[in-house]
């Protein structure tokens, strides 16, 4: 059986840190090298849980800067942090204002679609940064001009999916989506059939379940042993765990994680 993971937790953690050390040291450069450059963080937990991921590589950027005195000699960086409750946009709202009423240079988080647009829209009013690692379908009237994504671009994570496939030389390719947002972030592979030669099978996860146990056997018997999956990591683990208990399976996993 082989499985292939494109997303792994620890290579994530240290390219999330690498890509927020550039947007701080860029947003250092912008504001003129002030002596002390304050950036606001908001980051949604479980009340009494621990810090978050995100949390994690957002002190540690900081902190590698300040501790490398060749990036911005004559700036320190300091940090306000604020915890909220999931999915409270209202909360994330107040949080944003209050940050803002320091002076923060930049905002980083939250994560969650509710809480991350309500301060993405106070950042665009005010024309303050505004930091994201979650996906999210990019328009084109630019009114997000604020607006800064640590997680790929639709269209090139597509396009490095495709490039995947021909890696591997698979000829038919099942594409497995959780929700429409999927088919989206996976474009380039979904138009490959009339590009190249590539036989293409399109499959939705089931919505009221998180056991794939009957699509994986649905998928052996179809023969269907190259599949990529775009779901959540929850669904992802679950995936993972299904294919291993089942050993006499060849099935090739891709994983695209949204999260």
């Amino acid at each position: 059986m082989k499985i292939t993971s494109p997303l792994i937790s620890k290579a994530r953690f240290r390219c999330t840190v690498r890509l927020l050390l550039l947007l701080l040291l860029c947003v250092g450069y912008s504001r003129g090298m002030p002596h002390v450059l304050r950036f606001g963080g908001i980051f949604e937990s479980i009340e009494s849980g621990p810090s978050g991921a995100e949390e994690l590589a957002f002190k540690f950027a900081l902190n590698t800067i300040n501790r490398n005195r060749t990036l911005l000699p004559n700036t320190t960086l300091t940090y306000d942090i604020q915890r909220i409750n999931i999915y409270d946009s209202f909360e994330a709202s107040r949080k944003a204002c209050d940050q803002l009423s320091l002076g923060v240079a930049a905002i980083f988080g939250p994560s969650h679609s509710s809480s991350a647009n309500a301060v993405q829209s106070i950042c665009n009013a005010l024309g303050v940064p505004h930091i994201q690692t979650k996906w999210k379908h990019q328009v084109s009237d630019n009114r997000d001009s604020f607006y800064v994504s640590l997680y790929p671009d639709f269209s090139s994570l597509s396009r490095a999916i495709l490039d995947l496939v021909h890696f591997f030389k698979w000829k038919t390719v099942t594409v497995v989506y959780d929700d429409s947002t999927g088919l989206i972030r996976l474009q380039e592979l979904i138009k490959a059939p009339s590009r190249y030669n590539i036989r293409l099978k399109i499959r939705q996860l089931p919505a009221d379940t998180k056991d794939a146990k009957p699509l994986l056997k649905e998928m052996k018997r179809g023969k269907e042993f190259h599949v990529i999956f775009d779901c959540g990591h929850e669904m992802a683990a679950g995936i993972l765990k299904q294919v291993c208990v089942r050993r006499g399976s060849d099935v090739c996993l891709c994983l695209c994680v949204d999260e």
